[in-house]
């Protein structure tokens, strides 16, 4: 799993657009059909930046670019000639039981690549590249408190900090035997830890 720790920009993920305007330059949108241009978007197109996805936060503008290449070959236009597009973006990107096509968009996917990193983080505890994140920037503890915004952090920890608030929304923690459970500092109610509201010398803390 390689973190990158130095400045990110679009110019690190030039394979990815190169690899992108490479399949576009051998393929003749005007030949093929909507379902075949979709087809080709679905296991071609898409999968592509999808790789360098689930480590790396991407640039938005890369990834806003990316969406723009795969909307202008959805249409049948090119680098020449622009198409009409029928429909807007946020209706293609929609799933298909809510009248889209399924698509997604670049940003959406590498939000929900990083929250899945942040939850490989937290169950993965025994794993080395887990260990070597959390010691890090956690100081070895593992749960959702530990994701708190610091400086100078690598890329993908940066990217798992910006979608921690998604993984909040779906995920939850159950209390088991209580040997990790933090009972003043844990989130319990109104979304923060009682420490913050109560004054107490037990020996709970």
């Amino acid at each position: 799993m390689p973190t990158l720790n130095a400045r990110v920009t679009r110019q690190t993920f030039n394979q990815v657009t190169d690899r992108v305007n490479k399949r576009l330059a051998g393929w003749k949108a005007k030949v093929l059909s909507p379902a075949g241009r979709m087809t080709l978007i679905q296991s071609t197109l898409s999968s592509i930046p999808y790789f360098a996805m689930q480590t790396a936060k991407l640039p938005r503008s890369l990834c806003d670019d990316l969406d723009r290449k795969i909307r202008g070959f959805l249409w049948g236009g090119n680098a020449e000639q622009r198409k009409v597009h029928n429909v807007n973006w946020e209706t293609v990107t929609k799933s298909k039981d809510c009248g889209g096509l399924g698509l997604r968009s670049m940003r959406q996917m590498n939000t929900a690549f990083m929250m899945k990193l942040g939850w490989r983080v937290l169950n993965e505890q025994e794993s080395l590249w887990s260990r070597v994140l959390r010691s890090k920037y956690c100081k070895g503890r593992c749960d959702m408190e530990m994701f708190q915004e610091k400086t100078n952090v690598s890329n993908a920890w940066q990217g798992i900090l910006s979608s921690v608030k998604f993984l909040r929304q779906g995920i939850r923690q159950e209390v088991g035997n209580g040997t990790q459970t933090l009972f003043w500092h844990h989130n319990w109610v109104m979304n923060k830890p009682d420490s913050t509201s109560h004054r107490h010398n037990s020996p709970l803390d």
